[in-house]
């Protein structure tokens, strides 16, 4: 129970930090992001977010590197880097809900074994004194309230936690929707950025068959 409790006190510290605005959207690269796209430089804010790493960036640079696809390919990637990270996030929440179903298991488990101890112990003796059975019962039932003084607040903490990440990817949505609003991909038909090579080409009918390369 104490490990469990260290755990979820490390993951809802871990989680807040994560989903605070300053760390979800830095105010220093959104505005530099802004910038870029008030002066149409979009090579500029591509190399921008390659070379600072976080969710905005990340979800500026598979809209920008898919703008030349149109639209909806380009919204939908950036849809989908958000949605990764709010399941990265949710996922770690999660090990809050697990340590409320499990923590009074555990403390139940004690109490239980705490029990057959505690009868055992009177057994043995041939008599079964009120005092000592009652002292017995009551440190074992310590082992129930110690799972449900984890469990509480891990549920407590679990719910409140997954409200703030659906609120931050919201946030976070809205402001990448700002900045692409009436952007340009018109003018994107056959931009291709450097290392975003595209593979597929058109087919070869009548080109002879190929072997694959073997593999090392």
């Amino acid at each position: 129970l104490v490990v469990f409790s260290v755990i979820c006190v490390w993951l809802l510290i871990d989680t807040i930090i994560m989903t605070n605005r300053k760390k979800l959207l830095p105010q220093d690269q959104l505005d530099a992001l802004r910038e870029y796209f008030r002066n149409g430089d979009y090579t500029g804010a591509l190399g921008y977010c390659n070379e600072n790493a976080s969710l905005l960036t990340d979800v500026v640079r598979n809209g920008l590197k898919l703008a030349s696809d149109g639209k909806e390919a380009s919204e939908e990637a950036m849809v989908a880097q958000i949605n990764r990270e709010a399941g990265s996030l949710n996922n770690k929440a999660s090990f809050l809900s697990i340590t409320g179903v499990v923590g009074p298991m555990i403390g139940l488990t004690g109490t239980v074994f705490g029990m057959i101890d505690a009868f055992a112990a009177m057994g043995s003796t041939g008599s079964a004194d009120p005092a000592k059975l009652s002292a017995a019962i009551g440190a074992v039932l310590y082992a129930t309230a110690s799972g449900l003084v984890v469990a509480i607040p891990a549920f407590v903490a679990f719910f409140a936690v997954r409200g703030k990440i659906n609120t931050s990817m919201m946030i976070l949505q809205e402001e990448v929707t700002k900045l692409f609003r009436r952007f340009p991909y018109a003018d994107f038909g056959s931009v291709l950025f450097e290392g975003d090579e595209i593979y597929a080409n058109k087919p070869q009918w009548d080109a002879p068959a190929q072997q694959a390369p073997a593999a090392e």
